[in-house]
């Protein structure tokens, strides 16, 4: 057996905790525990090895163990060895991620790493933060990490290979993480730049929304790979303007996960612009989905710390528009086809 490496608690039964704890767990050197609001799911994913509410028909690795009893599993995680890697990993969507930080602070947790799976804003207090940020926030004292790239829970889930980014503050972190869950058909590249990381994960679910409603309306792959590029033209630019390297949204966290989630049949985000773009109700479509589409609740969030700014965003100012029922697909194209001539 291989010696142990880490010990990771993953805080969310959802798609993307659940593939990538199953994926991790199946590395011998690494211990991983699964929590789930739901007693019923944990049951059923210990019993039969299927998350039949998020990953029906994919078996999960043997060596997951899912719990929904989290002072149970935040014991066990703070009594493995000091001498190994203990993180905590948050696959909340945006929208509760503040909610379990604050749960969190029940406990003493000092020591243990956040790791951030979240793609999303989070709106506090009035104001915009990005998930590290609310960690930070809450756990100020604690080092925290970001897993974020090109990865399709359903493929993570299946064993198909993939790459990830690891940001972190502190580069030495990123690197001892990116070693433990490295693993076979698992490739994790370490880089240190949180923002541009954060930027890129938000910015390209409402990237998503507006290539599926070109790709609804049937403009052809031309438009579709020109919205794309303008659009990694408006994430490049909020990043910057944040304070993030330019590096980064060319790499897996950036560029990857953009020409992932904007032309991937399995992306959420781009099934809502599509079908959005076909007539349907947004309510309706939100509901059929089972699942969250980050980017409808996070594009009025990027826009207005565009605004903030002074940054252009106008891709990301017609999806919101779609959204709030201002304009229909055709009018949100043509207002961005209207627009003046600008340098590139």
């Amino acid at each position: 057996m291989a010696d142990r490496k880490g010990a990771l608690l993953v805080l969310g039964a959802g798609a993307w905790g659940t593939a990538l704890g199953s994926r991790v767990a199946s590395d011998s050197g690494v211990t991983v525990k699964l929590w789930s609001r739901s007693e019923k799911l944990a049951t059923i994913i210990n019993e039969s090895r299927v998350n039949q509410d998020y990953l029906p028909e994919i078996q999960l690795s043997e060596n997951l163990t899912a719990s929904s009893n989290l002072p149970e599993l935040i014991s066990w995680l703070k009594n493995e060895p000091e001498n190994i890697l203990k993180c905590v990993l948050l696959a909340t969507p945006s929208k509760g991620f503040y909610q379990i930080c604050s749960k969190l602070q029940e406990f003493n947790l000092q020591n243990l790493i956040f790791v951030s799976l979240c793609k999303g804003v989070i709106f506090l207090e009035g104001k915009n933060y990005f998930p590290s940020e609310i960690i930070k926030r809450y756990f100020p004292k604690n080092d925290v990490c970001i897993l974020s790239g090109p990865s399709f829970a359903n493929e993570v889930a299946r064993g198909l290979p993939f790459a990830i980014s690891c940001s972190s503050d502190d580069l030495n972190l990123a690197r001892k993480l990116s070693i433990v869950l490295n693993s076979e058909g698992m490739r994790v590249y370490a880089i240190s730049d949180n923002i541009g990381v954060e930027v890129s994960g938000a910015m390209k679910n409402v990237l998503a929304i507006a290539s599926g409603v070109c790709d609804g309306l049937s403009l052809g792959l031309n438009a579709r790979a020109s919205l794309i590029t303008r659009g990694m033209a408006e994430t490049v630019r909020l990043g910057v303007a944040l304070g993030a390297e330019k590096d980064t949204f060319l790499g897996l966290a950036g560029a990857g996960d953009l020409f992932l989630t904007t032309t991937g049949e399995l992306s959420r985000n781009r099934k809502v612009g599509k079908e959005i773009a076909s007539g349907g109700s947004l309510k309706e479509i939100l509901s059929n989905l089972g699942q969250v589409a980050e980017g409808v609740s996070n594009a009025p969030k990027l826009l207005s710390l565009g605004r903030a700014l002074n940054v252009s965003l106008p891709i990301t100012r017609e999806v919101c528009f779609l959204l709030d029922k201002k304009k229909d697909a055709r009018e949100a194209l043509n207002s961005l086809l209207k627009r003046e001539p600008s340098d590139e």
